[in-house]
């Protein structure tokens, strides 16, 4: 049952851009364990996290996209406050500013900018997106989102279809959430490992070229009008983004002392 529910809350927290579901299993005292075992396909303790997964993103996805219809301004305030500080994750462990680490950033900044121009809107009549870009998708974001730090679902806004996939999830449209899927478990077998390996290799470049990927993206959550509601909302995301990321330094402290 515990697994059940912890598979759940991550569910809902990878639902929200700057929520780093790494960060959320590290925080379990999950994380070690879990890359250990994907890696030996010891996939049978992870089967009731899975599933309550399953079930907190549909859940979560679903309110969030009937706000995020009804709330437009108003949710790409909070999202875009999620996503600048989850920049606090991404480097939080990352070495001081070089030449190099510098252009890493300035190269991810650029590619956000040019990938994320399109702003967030979940509409009935938007275009659908195709079977190959959705595998892509669900392999990219899945495999990010086993970093510590990094935003899964910062994946799909930088792609332009994050707000696609709240609309199939809320719709339940099973044949491209299936799409999906099987780009998730592909990403999760083939990719998060060598990820975690390059990750741990060219942590302080990655690192800012994510960064630099995450507030370059931002470009595509501008509300198209600010009130006091709507800054409210950013700085409530901002918070809640930077209190998670707060928790991780805390957890990552522990481990080493």
């Amino acid at each position: 049952m515990r697994s059940l529910v912890q598979g759940f809350i991550l569910g809902l927290v990878v639902i929200l851009p700057g929520m780093s579901g790494g960060t959320v299993f590290l925080i379990m005292g999950l994380y070690e364990k879990m890359i250990a075992d994907l890696v030996r396909l010891n996939l049978k303790p992870y089967i009731p996290i899975f599933g309550g997964m399953v079930m907190g993103i549909f859940l979560g996805g679903t309110v969030f996209a009937i706000i995020f219809e009804r709330f437009r301004d108003i949710t790409v305030a909070f999202l875009l406050g999620s996503l600048v500080a989850s920049v606090r994750s991404v480097l939080s462990d990352g070495p001081r500013p070089n030449m190099a680490r510098v252009l890493c950033l300035g190269i991810g900044l650029t590619i956000g900018v040019l990938f994320g121009a399109e702003p967030l809107v979940i509409e009935p009549g938007s275009a659908p997106v195709g079977a190959l870009t959705l595998l892509i998708g669900g392999a990219l974001s899945t495999a990010a989102m086993v970093l510590p730090g990094v935003p899964g679902s910062s994946v799909l806004i930088i792609m332009g279809i994050y707000d696609t996939m709240l609309y199939y999830i809320k719709e339940m449209a099973v044949g491209q959430l299936l799409i999906f899927a099987l780009g998730s478990v592909a990403g999760l077998f083939l990719l998060a490992y060598v990820l975690d390996k390059l990750y741990a290799r060219y942590r302080d470049l990655l690192s800012y070229f994510f960064a630099g990927l995450i507030l370059g993206s931002t470009r595509a959550l501008v509300p198209t009008e600010f009130s006091g509601f709507i800054l409210l909302s950013m700085v409530v995301g901002f918070i809640t983004v930077w209190y998670f990321s707060g928790r991780r330094g805390r957890v990552a402290d522990g481990a080493v002392s």
